[in-house]
């Protein structure tokens, strides 16, 4: 899986810092399922297709400081706001704005870029957990307008019951083994 997006598709010419909405994709590497508890994942996978689950899933220490270093970008980037944000087995979806308002009405612009962002937010989390679990690049979406960035914040809503429909889910094998430490090393 992470040869898929070795390669960054960005816009060329486009300002990742100046003023818009984005949506984004981390994916951990090779596709393995680090950030949900992995008993939570195969719990859910035995579900019937479509049936959503009972109840959330639970986070890995993975999903958890993942959790925390998404909800701490707007305290470390002026101007830098994520809307909302899902966190998959093995992979992260964020809808993150760049030029807020102040209390004010005041736009703040950013002082910085989406690809400086997410950068420093997979470097914080690899520090902290002591391993790299992120491919290296990221997919990401200039959100054009309103409407798409309504049904975006409705897909990341609903991502976390339906999980297993995501083009991103990983294929989990009929015996249910899945060793995700030999996944991570390959």
């Amino acid at each position: 899986m992470d040869n898929a997006i070795n390669r960054p598709r960005r816009l060329k010419h486009h300002d990742y810092g100046g003023t818009g909405l984005y949506f984004v994709t981390a994916i951990t590497r090779n596709g393995a399922c680090v950030l949900w508890n992995w008993r939570s994942v195969l719990a859910d996978s035995i579900r019937q297709n479509g049936e959503a689950p009972d109840e959330e899933p639970l986070l890995s220490e993975c999903g958890e400081a993942a959790r925390h270093y998404i909800q701490e970008i707007e305290h470390h980037y002026a101007g830098v706001k994520v809307e909302k944000y899902c966190i998959l087995p093995n992979h992260v979806h964020m809808l993150i704005r760049f030029g807020t308002a102040a209390p004010s009405g005041r736009l703040i612009a950013a002082q910085t870029t989406l690809p400086t962002v997410i950068q420093q937010v997979k470097q914080a989390m690899t520090k902290h957990l002591g391993i790299s679990v992120w491919a290296r690049t990221y997919i990401d979406r200039v959100v054009r307008d309103d409407r798409e960035a309504e049904l975006l914040g409705r897909y990341i809503d609903s991502n976390v019951r339906f999980w297993q429909r995501d083009s991103l889910c990983p294929k989990i094998p009929k015996d249910r083994r899945y060793d995700w430490q030999e996944i991570l090393k390959e």
